[in-house]
């Protein structure tokens, strides 16, 4: 299944959908659906940092894949 990133206005945050405790069981409704990072990036074109606990599970899982 593909991951889906949710951008958080509010902080600039981009996460991936289930890695972190922030979308865990569900986001916010003010929370933005993307289906790419890059989407995710383009849409507000400021400085948008991943979320540390999301990234930190995106290198396990690719280290697993491995």
């Amino acid at each position: 299944m593909k991951d889906m990133f949710l951008y958080n206005p509010k902080r600039c945050t981009l996460h991936i959908n289930g890695y972190c405790m922030h979308t865990k069981n569900g986001y916010p409704d003010y929370y933005i659906p993307f289906n790419t990072e890059n989407e995710a990036i383009a849409y507000d074109g400021r400085a948008v940092g991943i979320c540390k606990l999301c990234q930190k599970k995106r290198e396990q899982k690719m280290e697993e894949s491995k």
